[in-house]
């Protein structure tokens, strides 16, 4: 079991994520909105583009809480949280509003392939692999 620090900031959870960058050749962290409502784990285009993911997917409708929105579907090579490490993941590129408190969505697709529980009174996440 390992936990995780959960940051909490307008009622929202964000936690750290590590992305594997092809162009560097190492990861790159940054921090993201922790949903459990979203089915799919997004990222800004801009982040992507930036670690050298050039090879976008198709673009589908999606629906989120703020409407229909348009994304391209992609695949990261590594996605790591904590120590937890998943390979070849899908993702949605995404081109985030500035009014965005995140460049990036961490969603079921991930957390789905684990067990984990949420203590929002500590602001910890319990991941057991």
């Amino acid at each position: 079991m390992e936990k995780l620090k959960i940051s909490r900031i307008n009622g929202l959870m964000f936690v750290d994520i590590e992305l594997w960058s092809i162009k560097e050749n190492k990861y790159r962290n940054m921090c993201i909105l922790l949903d459990t409502g979203a089915s799919v784990t997004t990222i800004s285009k801009f982040i992507l583009a930036g670690l050298g993911y050039s090879s976008i997917g198709d673009y589908i409708m999606v629906t989120t809480a703020s409407g229909m929105i348009q994304v391209q579907t992609m695949e990261i090579a590594k996605v790591k949280v904590g120590s937890t490490e998943l390979e070849n993941i899908e993702v949605y590129a995404h081109d985030f509003p500035d009014e965005c408190f995140s460049d990036g969505v961490l969603g079921m697709n991930f957390l789905e392939r684990f067990n984990m529980t949420l203590n929002l009174d500590e602001n910890i996440m319990r991941v057991f692999t």
